[in-house]
């Protein structure tokens, strides 16, 4: 038995007979991490300059804790949705207000001839409206800001072409009448879905399968003509369309603190509420005519 001797070395004995623990006698530390910053490592990623990926994050569900960049603030933001509705919808009456005076001018067969060549405008209008509403919904976040904008004024253009015929067949006094009514609606419903508390989102679903049942009851009054069905439509189609201005409007203050940071992403955003904003109004203004326009 060696009594733990092995050989004249002791490890219990650290330094005696020549013998040293291996491990300082090579110059090698146990605790590896003091080592790190003496061989040039560095773990942390701010030194390194690499910075989370907001995108990644924001879909994991994580809040953003890094520096934001952006400088558009929400007053901006919402000046900005608001002055391309108001351009848009310049540019609509403008356009049916020259095509309807165009249109209506002279004697009856150059008036006649003329709407014959409308004719095909107006039906080729509204499918260009149509493709450019779901493009313009769907695919603005992937487009340059730049072309969405200008697919918005093509769009308020087209629009003007489509809405010539409502202009021609209500007398000028009662269309203004709706016109100032269907503002003051607006303006109100917009100022109300920005300063409620209530929380609008679970109202788009509603307020759309409202959209899908005012379009059927349409059609059925087309096909039967029933007369009290008119003003009912009217009065859905008021209901419905301010109700969605409310919840549009809380949508920017919604979109701006999920994106505050991300400007590009915001401009091309306020395209696509400025269009929502843009038929919300237009649809008012149609369907308070449909209650009180006297026609011509």
């Amino acid at each position: 038995m060696n009594n733990g001797n092995f050989n004249g070395y002791d490890p219990n004995r650290n330094g005696q007979n020549g013998y040293n623990d291996p491990y300082q006698a090579n110059g090698y530390q146990q605790n590896y991490q003091q080592s790190y910053p003496q061989q040039g490592y560095q773990q942390s990623y701010p030194q390194q300059g690499y910075q989370p990926y907001q995108g990644d994050l924001a879909q994991q569900g994580v809040p953003f804790t890094g520096t934001r960049t952006g400088t558009m603030s929400l007053s901006d933001y919402s000046k900005k949705i608001f002055l391309w509705m108001g351009a848009g919808l310049a540019v609509t009456f403008f356009v049916a207000l020259g095509l309807m005076l165009w249109l209506t001018s002279g004697d009856p067969l150059t008036v006649y001839a003329r709407f014959s060549s409308y004719l095909p405008l107006f039906y080729g209008g509204i499918v260009v409206e149509l493709v450019l509403a779901i493009v313009l919904n769907i695919f603005v976040a992937k487009m340059p800001y730049g072309v969405s904008l200008a697919m918005f004024f093509v769009y308020s253009l087209v629009s003007g072409v489509t809405f010539t015929p409502i202009l021609v067949v209500y007398d000028a006094g009662s269309a203004i009448f709706c016109f100032a009514a269907a503002a003051v609606l607006f303006i109100g419903f917009a100022i109300y879905g920005t300063v409620t508390k209530r929380d609008l989102t679970k109202l788009g679903p509603i307020l759309m399968i409202g959209v899908l049942v005012l379009l059927l009851f349409s059609v059925v009054g087309l096909i039967f003509n029933f007369g009290g069905l008119s003003i009912l439509i009217g009065v859905i189609g008021v209901a419905i369309f301010v109700g969605l201005t409310a919840y549009d409007v809380q949508k920017i203050k919604k979109s701006y603190e999920s994106l505050a940071g991300d400007d590009a992403m915001l401009k091309k955003l306020s395209v696509n509420l400025a269009l929502q904003l843009y038929l919300d109004f237009i649809n008012i203004f149609i369907y308070l005519l449909r209650l009180f326009g006297k026609r011509n």
